[in-house]
């Protein structure tokens, strides 16, 4: 194979108070990371790290969660996972079968929502070997709505909840954002099977963000919802990357604070790292 690229770069942040919003964009947006921007799965450099930890995972029982039925929908998703795989990356043999050769080939986590004819809904499959301080087994024929309980401002309205449901089902495909900061890189962190280190752990930090992208089925009222993690150590962030990086978390609204896990003392500790001089940034 090939030598694989870097990891794309993703600065999804903004010197205002972090709110959680759908921020929903249309998928294939310029982030200045070229072909990769249009691609629904981004295969580089990480990958063997990426794959080692999912088969990790894999083996402490967190594996692929499908909720039986729905054959119709399960087909579409894995046949479309299937051919949209290899059409980016043909150089890639997916073995297995059902979506089992897709997630052990990808570095994207999933899952896909299914509304029924009453207009209900519930996750009816899950592969998430990194989540970010989250219980994906839980999440399992939960609704939309139930899952994103939990989530400062992201539930509240009903209206806007079904809105947002309705956009990854029938319209699309979009992307969105959600990024946090970490005092460490593992990619799992699971709340009680996962890695994941306090502040100030070793006086380092890392921009933990995800990119997720939706994708449409209408003819089988389904959504399939693709996260891939990345990590990007504060000493390679610019000057100022670094700078908005701290304002946010200096401005994060505390109830948003402490779901993602970060308290008073570890945002303090976060901003202070990030406004220290670092040799060798990226301008």
């Amino acid at each position: 194979m090939a030598v694989l690229p870097e990891p794309a770069r993703y600065f999804p942040v903004s010197p205002r108070p972090y709110r959680m919003e759908a921020k929903l964009m249309p998928f294939g947006t310029d982030f200045g990371n070229g072909e990769r921007d249009r691609q629904f799965f981004q295969v580089d450099g990480e990958r063997d790290r990426y794959l080692r930890n999912r088969r990790a995972t894999a083996a402490r029982g967190r594996e692929v969660v499908e909720e039986p039925g729905l054959r119709s929908c399960h087909a579409r998703v894995v046949e479309w996972m299937t051919e949209t795989f290899r059409a980016e990356h043909p150089q890639i043999d997916l073995a297995g079968e059902a979506y089992s050769g897709v997630f052990r080939a990808a570095q994207e986590d999933f899952a896909v929502v299914h509304r029924d004819a009453e207009g209900r809904d519930r996750a009816v499959a899950m592969f998430v070997s990194f989540p970010s301080g989250w219980y994906p087994e839980r999440a399992i024929g939960g609704s939309f709505r139930e899952i994103h309980g939990p989530v400062p401002d992201f539930g509240e309205v009903e209206a806007a909840n079904r809105s947002m449901l309705s956009a990854m089902i029938e319209r699309g495909p979009y992307t969105r954002f959600v990024w946090t900061v970490s005092a460490d890189d593992f990619l799992d962190h699971h709340p009680e099977r996962g890695r994941r280190l306090a502040w100030p752990g070793e006086e380092r930090g890392w921009l933990r963000v995800e990119r997720q992208v939706t994708v449409p089925f209408p003819e089988v009222s389904a959504s399939l919802f693709l996260i891939r993690t990345y990590l990007y150590p504060f000493a390679e962030l610019s000057p100022d990357q670094r700078s908005v990086l701290a304002t946010a978390l200096e401005l994060m609204p505390l109830p948003v604070a402490l779901y993602k896990g970060l308290s008073e003392a570890a945002r303090a500790t976060a901003a202070e790292l990030l406004r220290r001089p670092v040799s060798g940034a990226r301008e």
